[in-house]
């Protein structure tokens, strides 16, 4: 079975460059802070920040449908807003998947700008894929944007 794509497009009225920075760079110290209900903390495994090769683990909270993820950073261009990472390792890949690759590119539109989420699944071979799971990790990913575009508002100069 070949690669599933899925993508997202979620228009925003907060400048590209703030929630690139927060959803991207400083996603480790943000996510636990406004959604510790998803995120008990997020650390560094390989590197000391957010650049290419670094790998972060996300450790979810006790009772969380999963443990934890390790996601590789592979691509970051910060003068363009984009970053492009895979989940390498984690329970999130549930023993039906190699990995996730997951990309977001913010344009900037007037005064906010549009987010662009793309996701590619890679099935392990012989597994039998479940749109379910790849679904839902949308619906979560448009739920932390959310949170996150709602927390920049709120705070001009965070």
């Amino acid at each position: 079975m070949g690669v599933k794509t899925y993508s997202l497009e979620i228009e925003s009225p907060v400048a590209a460059g703030r929630l690139f920075k927060a959803l991207c760079l400083d996603n480790h110290n943000v996510l636990p802070k406004l959604m510790p209900e998803s995120f008990k903390s997020i650390e560094f495994v390989e590197g000391t920040s957010v650049a290419v090769g670094c790998v972060r683990q996300f450790n979810f909270p006790d009772g969380f449908q999963y443990k934890y993820a390790k996601h590789r950073i592979d691509e970051l261009d910060v003068a363009n807003f984009y970053c492009k990472y895979t989940t390498t390792e984690g329970d999130v890949l549930d023993g039906k998947y190699e990995c996730v690759v997951n990309e977001s590119k913010f344009y900037p539109k007037g005064s906010g700008c549009i987010c662009k989420m793309t996701t590619h699944v890679h099935p392990l071979p012989g597994t039998e894929f479940n749109e379910e799971g790849p679904k839902m990790g949308q619906e979560k990913m448009k739920k932390m944007f959310k949170t996150v575009e709602e927390y920049l508002i709120a705070n001009p100069s965070a």
